[in-house]
């Protein structure tokens, strides 16, 4: 659909300018939408702070406690990093199957789609999904 510029409210060089009452109502949804995103951004560093944190926490303990090195840690990491088969710097989870029935389960649900097994968490990590 190709929309007039002018019967929008849009100003030639692409931006939303309220200059008609429909340009006002495309302009506030950007202004919501650019909000709800900056908002999610924020979130999301907090977060990331919150678990750099706890990580650097549990491996200072790790040292504490036993007689792991840096080189240890790092090996480690490059290990599961490779276990998709790629080191990509990414944690891909791995295809599970259902304990009751067998078959392969969907990653985004704690449900069996085909027998309806009930919680499957394999992992801490599938169960913080």
């Amino acid at each position: 659909m190709n929309l007039n510029p002018i019967l929008w409210g849009l100003a030639a060089g692409g931006g939303a300018r309220a200059t008609s009452p429909a340009g006002e109502v495309i302009g506030a949804v950007q202004q919501r939408q650019a909000e709800r995103a900056a908002n999610l951004v924020r979130e999301l560093e907090q977060r990331l702070e919150k678990l750099t944190l706890v990580s650097m926490a549990v491996w200072s303990l790790v040292q504490e406690k036993t007689d792991l090195t840096e080189d240890d840690l790092l090996a480690r990491v490059r290990e599961i990093d490779l276990m998709d088969g790629q080191e990509d710097g990414k944690a891909k989870k791995q295809l599970a199957k259902c304990p009751d029935c067998g078959r392969t389960m969907s990653p985004r649900h704690n449900r069996c789609l085909y027998c309806g097994a009930e919680n499957l968490a394999y992992s801490a990590f599938d169960a913080t999904r």
